[in-house]
Formats: structure tokens, C-alpha cells, sequence
């Protein structure tokens, strides 16, 4: 009992350190494990994506590491000869953000040493980052109907974008299938 609590614990800690929030909806009358087999939908990103969902690179990170989530999953990608239950289709989306946050006092000098004080003008702080979205689309081969979506979003620095982008996915296709 109590190495479950402890685990719990450390699952607890864990989710409460990542930035990516997930959000899915889905077809409640699915059977989703009657799903063994997906393709994908590969279509050229347009102007509206991201322009790190235009980079190639950026790009097959993506598709290997939904199909390796997949996979994980017990799916297996159709080959080019097989119909395929599943079809998967993924979208991108990034916004440069500014927050500016303003505290009313500031750390000056007093005679104990520096402390918070209404006496000098207050603090600004102003962080540059940049928002993005990972949509992750499931479509049900024979209805052509979408049967699940995860959206995941979170920021991210410049030069971090496959790092964040491979959470992003890990947190998304942990909510696959859907538990409900």
C-alpha cells in the first residue's frame, strides 16, 4: 500500500512539473479497440501552420514520434497495399507571446539591508516566448468520421521546438484511448 502511495506521489510530482496542457475529446460510442491499423494523411502544411510544422525536419519528428506512440499503443501503420482503421492527421500551430508583469514595489536599501519597498518605482518584468499547438486528429477509415482529438499546448524557446514537440506528444497519446 504504501509503494502505491508512493508512486501515485511520484506520478503527481511529475505531472505537476510539465507545461503541456492536453486537452481530447472523442466519439463516446467508439469501440476503440476494435482499432489495429492507421495511415496517414499527409498533406503539405499551409501558411497557417507554424513555421516550425513547415520545417521538414520539425516535421518527421512529429510523424515518428506519433507513430512510435502508436505503436506503444498496439497499433501498427498500415503498409501501401493494406486498409488501414485508423487515418491520422496532425496540425501546428505557434504565436510569438509577450507577458509583462508589474509589482507595485521593488527591493531597495534600508537601514536592515535590502527589502521590498513602496518608496522607488515598482518592477517590470517583460518574457518574449512563443505559444504552440499540436493537434492530433483520428479518423475512422471506413466512416471518414473523426473519432479523437488531442490538442496539446505549451511554450517553448527557440531551438527547444523537437524537445517540446516530443512531450507534447508523449502527454497527448497518454490520453489514447480514451479511458471513458
Amino acid at each position: 500500500m504504501a509503494r502505491g502511495l508512493r508512486t501515485l506521489a511520484l506520478v503527481v510530482a511529475l505531472a505537476a512539473c510539465s507545461s503541456v496542457k492536453v486537452q481530447t475529446e472523442y466519439d463516446k460510442a467508439t469501440n476503440f479497440k476494435g482499432y489495429k491499423s492507421y495511415a496517414w494523411i499527409l498533406q503539405e502544411p499551409g501558411p497557417e501552420q507554424a513555421p516550425t510544422a513547415r520545417d521538414p525536419r520539425i516535421r518527421e519528428a512529429v510523424v515518428r514520434g506519433i507513430d512510435d506512440g502508436l505503436a506503444s499503443k498496439g497499433l501498427t501503420r498500415a503498409g501501401p497495399n493494406q486498409s488501414p482503421d485508423l487515418l491520422v492527421n496532425v496540425y501546428g500551430f505557434a504565436v510569438n507571446q509577450i507577458d509583462v508583469r508589474s509589482y507595485g514595489y521593488t527591493y531597495g536599501p534600508s537601514p536592515y539591508g535590502f527589502y521590498p519597498t513602496l518608496a522607488t518605482p515598482g518592477g517590470v518584468d517583460v518574457r518574449q516566448y512563443r505559444a504552440g499547438t499540436l493537434i492530433i486528429d483520428l479518423i475512422d477509415a471506413a466512416t471518414k468520421q473523426m473519432v479523437w482529438r488531442g490538442t496539446a499546448t505549451d511554450t517553448f524557446d527557440p531551438g527547444a521546438e523537437a524537445k517540446t514537440i516530443s512531450k507534447a506528444i508523449d502527454a497527448t497519446l497518454a490520453e489514447y484511448p480514451p479511458r471513458g
